[in-house]
This record gives structure tokens, C-alpha cells and sequence, in this order.
């Protein structure tokens, strides 16, 4: 007789796998893509004259992309 642990992996492994047969693989972003896509939603926000929403988007964007490249910052996006 089979584990109920066992039977319950097997259960999901066949619950699962159309799941990721099916989505696609996230493409991985460089630094400086990131760093551009940051610049053009903060340029977006400056012009927009909305100076709050450009400074949370500058204070965001600045931690997600130290928190996805291990520190890193985006030297040519200056804050608002």
C-alpha cells in the first residue's frame, strides 16, 4: 500500500503539470532593462506633473531593483 504522502504528490504532480506545460517561462531582465523600464514609468509620472506619485514611484522602483540585482541602483535615474 502506497503512503498517503506519496499518493498526495502524485495527485498534485498530475494537477499541476498541464499548469506548466502550459505557462510560459518568465524571461529574465537585465540590469539595464530594468533600469529603462524604471526611468520610462518615473519620466511618465514626472510629465504627468503628479510630483507623488513620481516619488513613490522613484522609492519603489529604487528598492525593487536593489532587491532584484543584489544592491544594485540605476545611476542614470535621478529622483524627482
Amino acid at each position: 500500500m502506497k503512503s498517503p504522502a506519496l499518493v498526495l504528490a502524485a495527485v498534485l504532480a498530475s494537477a499541476l503539470a498541464p499548469a506548466l506545460l502550459i505557462a510560459p517561462a518568465r524571461a529574465q531582465m537585465t540590469l539595464d532593462q530594468a533600469c529603462a523600464k524604471f526611468s520610462e514609468k518615473l519620466d511618465a509620472a514626472v510629465a504627468s506633473g503628479n510630483k507623488i506619485k513620481a516619488g513613490q514611484i522613484y522609492t519603489e522602483g529604487s528598492k525593487r531593483v536593489a532587491s532584484h540585482f543584489n544592491g544594485a541602483t540605476c545611476p542614470n535615474v535621478k529622483a524627482p
